[in-house]
């Protein structure tokens, strides 16, 4: 009987270890409440210059979507123009933006078609910092890099001396127009 319960034990040892085993590498492979998650990501803005709230889809890291505007500084949505702070609501959080670098590229002259009364503006390797967070992104952080692309048609002066001509002046909204930036680089949530 001596052989056969030493033969019992080392099964039984055998099962402990294996069964300890994958239970360990259960637990590693699920990860705790408090993870953190990193990656890469893609955010892309659209709107136009009439509308004050443009689309937002985030991809990548965090896969989320729905709605920038301008903020100011406390991350409140703002009507100034330009806005110093993105505010991007997304259905699991907000993330803030300095806008600082974007205002400062789009303030360039654009290049103006007076045939056309179109103007566009390029800008590449913008950096736009991260602010903060909240909900699912409240420990945002990281560096990104942004590229704008805008344009429009004006209007022509309906009056005047310019009657006829293209109207740059910024008193009115263009006819149409486009904003799309598109920001890219590493975070942690």
């Amino acid at each position: 009987m001596g052989e056969k319960m030493r033969a019992i034990n080392i099964k039984n040892s055998i099962f402990i270890a294996v069964t300890a085993t994958t239970l360990g590498m259960a637990a590693c492979a699920i990860p705790a409440a408090n993870a953190e998650t990193s990656g890469a990501v893609i955010i892309n803005i659209h709107q136009t210059f009439s509308e004050p709230v443009g689309a937002v889809v985030v991809t990548g890291a965090i896969g989320d979507f729905g709605t920038a505007q301008g903020a100011d500084a406390a991350g409140r949505p703002s009507k100034l123009s330009p806005a110093p702070v993105v505010l991007l609501k997304l259905r699991k959080g907000t993330i803030l933006l300095d806008a600082t670098n974007t205002n400062q590229a789009t303030s360039t002259s654009p290049l103006v078609q007076n045939i056309s009364c179109s103007f566009s503006l390029s800008a590449t390797t913008v950096p736009l910092p991260i602010i903060k967070g909240t909900g699912a992104y409240k420990a945002v952080k990281g560096s990104l890099t942004a590229s704008i692309d805008l344009g429009g048609i004006t209007p022509f002066y309906k009056t005047g001396a310019n009657k006829g001509k293209c109207d740059f002046s910024n008193k009115y909204l263009p006819l149409a127009s486009y904003f799309n930036e598109v920001a890219y680089g590493t975070i942690t949530y």
